[in-house]
């Protein structure tokens, strides 16, 4: 292979020449578009690649025997395809995930982990890869002789990563070259001797650098999913520091929707949307939007149903041209979003979207995309929704009630949510509820399957006395109507805006003997759940690795009400059950980074670990803080992050402003050790 200077200048003139990115013409439209980033080929010749490096960011490519060829998508050269032998290297160079990415690598993969002076390596031999980039030049190729085709290489390549749970790779490859033509955006895929690698290098929109590893997981195989789901073994900042997340490129603003629920699975949906551009002017929207879900029936089977988008409309009624596959959807809007002024978006919905878990007569649009939804730091949308249900099914929304009526055949419930919120969900079966109006604000008990009058008495006194005692140091609840509603299950509660799901137990504590095991704690639950009216609606979590902002400090203001409401000693069982737990993930991972411990083959330990740090680690980092605060500081300090964040997205970085200057002392030492890193907080 030539190493001579003059040989590399004639190859990247060469190159210049051959990989002339082609412009989008006008008559081909985005489906087009997106069909022809789906269609890549390899040039029929290659070339001898032995000896060749490919860099890009923290990762490198060593061939040591193989073949390289030019990729297209047409006629347009996107990538190289790698074919032989080599070694697949990158390096995270940021200590704060080294102990994560120690731990999901040994249980995700079979990579070698060495500590070098760069950092971490990550090393796996691999056998082919597919290079494609947008915005970075491609690696120049050697000059050598015609090698033969790839063609066979290739082709079983697409097929192993044909099959990975993720937003199609053509999307991602559209998105850049139509929004960020000069931004950095490089994806290679591995295959690895035992392991399917995917490096990102994305400088379009999150502005970070990744090793991922693509494998099956047994549980979802045996659902009848045989996709292969993505694990994050490093993800690390690009040109900024990870405690500063990214802003969001555009917001979702407003939803407008209106269901009709069939007495069946069927629904029909219709969702304007109002999206408003944010850090960039993007004329490509990436939304989540189911398209297939593997439902069970009664008998234990997987059952595929369908849900169909029939269009995507402007304000003038016009079609926009979209493309939705995977439960991902991505629309080319007519023009880019422009700062200052809201486009509109209205989209035309069907299909089997309502699933009735174990037969029970109700239904559940939780949330996941059954309407179309961004990420989660991009969803900061009021609301108007009218739902309507047949009949005897009683729908529950969240939001102010515009009116509840009866229409025909069904039963109508209009709301209207007018602070930013996120997670919008729907419910509606056989309930019968209760409601009391005190102070400006109703509460709504609802129970399934019948009246439950000691229920709805019990529970409208227990969520008014959680709801006063917040308010005392919180601020006034932040919505005027909530909705307590029972599941049919047990063991758990979840808080969408404006709502409460909360299982059986916390509706008959004492009925049954599996009823009095879970309703152990139930009353800790329920002002957990109480909590995230605060933390996770009026301050939100701008990304994964704040999700503390919206668990542990909910956990923490549920211990406090436990020990004012219910003594001492319930408190200091809590602080002790949280050191235990704590302990168990300590080496583990940070708090700032607990969704990303994953275990492939032990999803029960993985997911208790998480469980760790978020439910028990980060409420001892609060616990610490108050103890060296004070009662009275640390409780000025949870009322000035709520009235300083107040409906914003509340980056740790933010709450330790806010932090330092109610205790007139730098806090940037304290969360480091705590929050960033693997130090246990002093117990007491």
């Amino acid at each position: 292979m030539p190493n001579s200077r003059s040989s590399y200048a004639r190859a990247a003139l060469l190159l210049a020449v051959l990989f002339v990115v082609a412009p989008v013409t006008a008559a081909e439209t985005f489906p087009e578009t997106i069909r022809r980033y789906d269609t890549l080929a390899v040039d029929a010749s290659s070339r001898d690649a032995t000896g060749m490096v490919l860099r890009s960011g923290r990762m490198v490519l060593r061939v040591a025997d193989g073949r390289v060829a030019p990729v297209r998508a047409g006629t347009e050269v996107v990538g190289l395809f790698v074919a032989g032998k080599g070694t697949l290297e990158y390096v995270s160079t940021d200590a704060v995930e080294h102990p994560v990415v120690k731990y999901t690598a040994k249980k995700n993969s079979g990579l070698d982990v060495t500590q070098a002076e760069g950092g971490l390596v990550l090393t796996e031999a691999f056998s082919s890869a597919l290079w494609l980039a947008s915005g970075a030049p491609l690696p120049a190729l050697p000059e050598t002789a015609d090698a033969g085709s790839l063609a066979d290489d290739f082709g079983k390549h697409r097929e192993r990563f044909g099959n990975v749970a993720q937003r199609p790779v053509a999307m991602d490859l559209a998105r850049a070259r139509h929004d960020a033509p000069a931004q950095p955006w490089v994806r290679v895929e591995a295959t690895g001797s035992a392991d399917d690698l995917v490096y990102l290098l994305d400088g379009v929109t999150d502005r970070v650098e990744s090793l991922s590893v693509a494998s099956r997981f047994q549980y979802t195989a045996a659902s009848g999913d045989s996709r292969k789901f993505v694990t994050v073994l490093s993800e690390q900042p690009v040109g900024r520091d990870r405690r500063q997340p990214v802003p969001p490129p555009y917001l979702l603003t407003d939803v407008d929707l209106s269901l009709t629920a069939s007495d069946g699975e069927s629904a029909a949906l219709t969702v304007t949307e109002t999206f408003q551009a944010v850090a960039a002017q993007p004329g490509v929207l990436f939304l989540d939007l189911y398209s297939a879900i593997n439902r069970r029936d009664n008998h234990g089977n997987v059952v595929p149903k369908t849900v169909r988008l029939k269009g995507v409309f402007d304000e003038g009624g016009r079609p926009v041209e979209h493309v939705h596959r995977d439960s991902h959807l991505a629309v080319r809007l007519r023009e880019p979003l422009a700062r200052g002024r809201g486009t509109k978006l209205r989209f035309e919905i069907e299909g089997d979207l309502l699933y009735r878990p174990g037969g029970d007569n109700y239904w559940e649009l939780g949330t996941e995309p059954w309407f179309p939804q961004p990420e989660l730091n991009c969803q900061f949308y009021t609301v108007h929704a009218t739902v309507k249900v047949k009949k005897p099914f009683v729908p529950l929304v969240p939001g102010t009630t515009v009116r509840r009526i009866e229409e025909g055949d069904y039963n109508l419930l209009e709301t209207r949510i007018a602070k930013p919120v996120q997670l919008f969900v729907v419910i509606a079966g056989k309930y019968r509820f209760e409601e009391e109006t005190k102070d400006g604000l109703t509460i709504r008990v609802a129970s399934y399957g019948g009246p439950n009058r000691m229920a709805y008495r019990k529970l409208l006194e227990l969520s008014r006395k959680m709801i006063d005692y917040y308010s005392g140091f919180l601020g006034a609840f932040p919505f005027d109507e909530f909705n307590i509603v029972e599941i049919n299950a047990y063991g758990y509660g979840q808080a969408p805006p404006a709502f409460m799901f909360i299982t059986t137990e916390a509706f008959n504590p004492i009925q049954g003997e599996v009823n009095q095991i879970f309703s152990q704690g139930i009353n800790e639950r329920f002002a957990h759940e109480i909590a995230h009216q605060w933390w996770g609606h009026v301050v939100k979590m701008p990304s994964a690795d704040e999700q503390w902002i919206s668990e542990s400090f909910a956990e923490y203001s549920a211990a406090l009400l436990i020990r004012d409401l219910r003594g001492k000693s319930d408190y200091k069982g809590l602080l002790a059950h949280w050191r235990r737990r704590a302990n168990e993930a300590r080496d583990v991972a940070p708090v700032a980074l607990a969704t990303r411990v994953r275990a492939r083959n032990d999803l029960e330990t993985a997911w208790n670990l998480r469980t760790a740090l978020l439910y028990s680690k980060g409420p001892l980092v609060l616990e610490a803080l108050h103890r060296e605060l004070g009662d009275r500081p640390f409780l000025v300090f949870l009322a000035s992050v709520q009235s300083n964040l107040t409906w914003r997205f509340g980056p740790t970085g933010l709450v330790q402003q806010v932090l330092n200057a109610v205790a007139k002392k730098d806090y940037g030492p304290f969360l480091e050790k705590y929050y960033w890193g693997l130090e246990m907080p002093p117990a007491k």
